[in-house]
């Protein structure tokens, strides 16, 4: 009976793999100008610390981006690396549009500022001069809604290192496809069955 219950227990809390969004920081920047006029979230000094860089999964799924607004002299706009339209300034603050998540690394997205100048979420080679993508939270709440992460795109400011990244903001949330076990996760089930049946012809050896 000890056994058995052992045998749950390690089942119970074998789990599956933990999976989902990441951001990976691949640059620092500083705040050359105030980042402002975004509602629900508070105003950022000149010369705080931005980490910039790219959005990552690990798993499959959908991801919905909700636009949060902008404080920008340009055309913003948020896009698919293969170019159709996500979202825009035309678009009413808190505009939320879902996609499939259907391949693990970067998240397929790019800001657009003038025509032709992206920053591409992947590696800085797709950084246009004067673009970047900068992180302003995580698992932050803006104007009543939860996000894993909240985005800044940064149009002009000469460097892609410098600027407010309050150009485009955006919040991301990500919904994974239901969780598939390690491994390491089966081979734990199946020696338990193993040694579930071991129990179960053995009691019935003492019985008979």
């Amino acid at each position: 009976m000890k056994r058995t219950i052992l045998l749950a227990g390690l089942l119970a809390t074998a789990g599956v793999a933990q999976a989902g969004l990441s951001f990976q920081e691949l640059a620092t920047g500083s705040r050359t100008e105030i980042f402002n006029g975004i509602a629900g979230i508070a105003n950022m000094a000149t010369g705080t610390h931005v980490s910039l860089g790219r959005l990552l999964t690990d798993q499959l799924g959908t991801i919905a981006f909700t636009y949060l607004g902008n404080e920008s002299g340009y055309n913003d706009k948020l896009l698919t690396v293969g170019g159709s339209t996500i979202l825009t300034e035309a678009n009413s603050v808190g505009t939320t549009v879902t996609r499939a998540v259907s391949s693990i690394g970067s998240i397929n997205f790019k800001f657009e500022g003038n025509t032709g100048l992206y920053a591409i979420n992947g590696l800085m080679s797709g950084w246009a001069s004067g673009t970047s993508i900068g992180l302003i939270g995580k698992n932050m709440s803006v104007s009543g809604k939860s996000f894993d992460y909240v985005l800044g795109y940064n149009d002009s400011a000469g460097a892609a290192r410098l600027g407010d990244w309050d150009d485009f903001v955006i919040g991301v949330k990500f919904t994974p496809v239901s969780a598939v076990p390690e491994p390491e996760t089966y081979a734990m089930m199946l020696a338990g069955l193993g040694l579930m049946g071991s129990i179960v012809r053995r009691r019935k050896k003492s019985k008979s």
